[in-house]
């Protein structure tokens, strides 16, 4: 994660309010009131940027380095975009499991606050990188498809049938994160493709098979030391394992219609993270390439006329996307090689 400002602070500061979102200047006191922090300890406050629906601050002392996060009610678009504040503690659930399932891959969770809607967990090393950067830049390294691609095996397999995930059945979160800012917006906005849209989303809503991360991108992968953590578990719920690959792949798509050059590359992690996956989980949980890659398709037009698109797509790049992601939609190939743009 990389810092955009920075402010020291040492002693006790007013604690927040139900109704104030933390930040620089408050968020000492906070960990104060939370045990984390003791009176008169000198903090180093850092803003994190990369996201947009969430209050992401890291705080330092001398024996601590801990990253603060606080769910935003509007996210930090142009279009209007409200999603619930419980999320967070979603994501504290989620990322407290997945360090059980899979220790190492994800940051402790130190701290879980339902009153101000905040968890507080781990800060990666500070020469650790942003895969989804990384990426851009170039550096393309398949080991990291890989990983990833084992560990949402894990995640899915260990998690399929598991009657203790009912708290993870609503889909509150993901609804508003996902369906209707991708999904169901593209179905207004893009009306010749609303029906074959429209089936996906009725497919995702209904099936619950394994804890589904949601949110499964490089901008949510951090690796160092030949290490990563996967972070962002805030739309984690019991559904449709489908869409964590589809979004996965989805980004590498993304990129190859971005950076046309390093195609070979990208289609290479592509492949090496879906390979990676297939043989991780069991014979029930074997994904459809059809119905994945249709699925990949409708959200690689999302990525272009939903409420987020994808900010580093010019509009040359936008216009293809569009095209491919459409073509994947209405007539998905039966192998993810075949569907590469």
């Amino acid at each position: 994660m990389s810092s955009s400002s920075g402010t020291s602070f040492a002693g006790s500061r007013s604690v927040p309010s139900r109704a104030r979102l933390l930040d620089p200047d408050s968020v000492a006191a906070y960990l104060e009131t939370r045990g984390l922090v003791e009176p008169g300890e000198a903090v180093e406050v850092s803003e994190l940027g990369g996201g947009v629906s969430n209050v992401v601050l890291a705080v330092e002392t001398a024996r601590l380095r801990v990253v603060v996060k606080q769910a935003l009610p509007r996210l930090r678009v142009e279009d209007e975009w409200l999603a619930p504040r419980q999320r967070a503690l979603t994501e504290a659930d989620a990322l407290a499991l997945a360090g059980r399932l899979t220790p190492g891959f994800v940051p402790a969770v130190l701290d879980r606050d339902e009153r101000a809607c905040a968890l507080t967990i781990e800060l990666a090393p500070p020469d650790w990188r942003n895969w989804k950067s990384l990426l851009l830049d170039g550096e393309v390294d398949p080991a990291v498809a890989r990983r990833t691609g084992e560990l949402l095996a894990a995640w899915h397999r260990e998690t399929a049938g598991d009657s203790s995930l009912a708290p993870f059945r609503d889909l509150t979160a993901f609804e508003a994160l996902r369906v209707d800012p991708y999904l169901r917006t593209i179905m207004r906005r893009c009306p010749a493709i609303s029906a074959e849209v429209g089936a996906y989303v009725s497919h995702l809503l209904s099936t619950r098979r394994c804890l589904v991360h949601g949110d499964y991108s490089p901008k949510n992968v951090l690796v160092g030391d030949g290490r990563l953590w996967l972070l962002d578990f805030e739309v984690a719920h019991l559904g449709d394992p489908a869409f964590d690959l589809a979004f996965m792949l989805n980004h590498l798509m993304l990129k190859t219609i971005h950076r046309p050059e390093l195609a070979p590359e990208y289609e290479r992690s592509g492949l090496v993270f879906w390979k990676a996956y297939v043989s991780g989980v069991p014979a029930e949980l074997a994904p459809d390439a059809e119905y994945v890659l249709g699925l990949l398709g409708c959200l690689m037009v999302a990525r272009v006329d939903g409420k987020s698109p994808a900010e580093y797509l010019t509009e040359r790049g936008r216009e293809a996307a569009r095209a491919h992601g459409t073509v994947l939609l209405r007539e998905p190939p039966t192998s993810l090689e075949a569907a590469w743009p």
